[in-house]
């Protein structure tokens, strides 16, 4: 199996692919009338007026956004798990996704910032999405990230690790 060794590409790859179950559970939510807002109707809220949110744009910007921010999140959590280690990779995954779920789901609503639920289960079964998303993030970056981006791997203390940051110096 190819190993990833670009830290940045690595966390694309890991949150895009961790971010697709988690858009599937929100959309099976919605469609059985659990929650009454998407991720990608929070995400045109910011963009667009509350008219536009399920219009052809509007479901492309909700895309783009929610691709980016799950990105985001898999390169923080690649570099959390880089200067950490990729023990209990899971467990950091979701302490990741947990920051973000308070920062957007607690932060963003006092400052009107999101498409307002009428829910109470939305937040917690929320919360469950970003666990989903956060330990399956763990888990793929963990097994696609090359064994010299963490510090921790055993068997390879003989190879040569690739430095958090570039410093400019060479080793030899």
């Amino acid at each position: 199996m190819i190993k990833i060794k670009d830290r940045i590409i690595l966390g694309i790859i890991s949150g895009i692919l961790a971010g697709i179950p988690g858009r599937l559970i929100n959309a099976v939510e919605y469609r059985f009338n659990l929650t009454d807002v998407k991720y990608g109707q929070m995400a045109t809220n910011l963009f667009l007026p509350k008219g536009k949110i399920n219009t052809p744009e509007g479901r492309s910007i909700a895309s783009l956004v929610n691709h980016i921010m799950i990105s985001i999140t898999g390169v923080i959590t690649t570099y959390i798990l880089s200067a950490t280690g990729r023990d209990k990779s899971i467990i950091k995954g979701i302490g990741v996704t947990s920051i973000f779920w308070l920062l957007f789901f607690g932060l963003s609503s006092r400052l009107s910032l999101q498409v307002k639920t009428k829910k109470p289960l939305s937040p917690l079964l929320s919360f469950m999405d970003h666990v989903t998303l956060g330990a399956l993030n763990g888990m793929i970056i963990q097994k696609i990230g090359d064994d010299a981006l963490f510090p921790d791997a055993e068997e390879t203390y003989n190879t040569e690790k690739i430095p958090l940051f570039h410093t400019g110096e060479t080793s030899e």
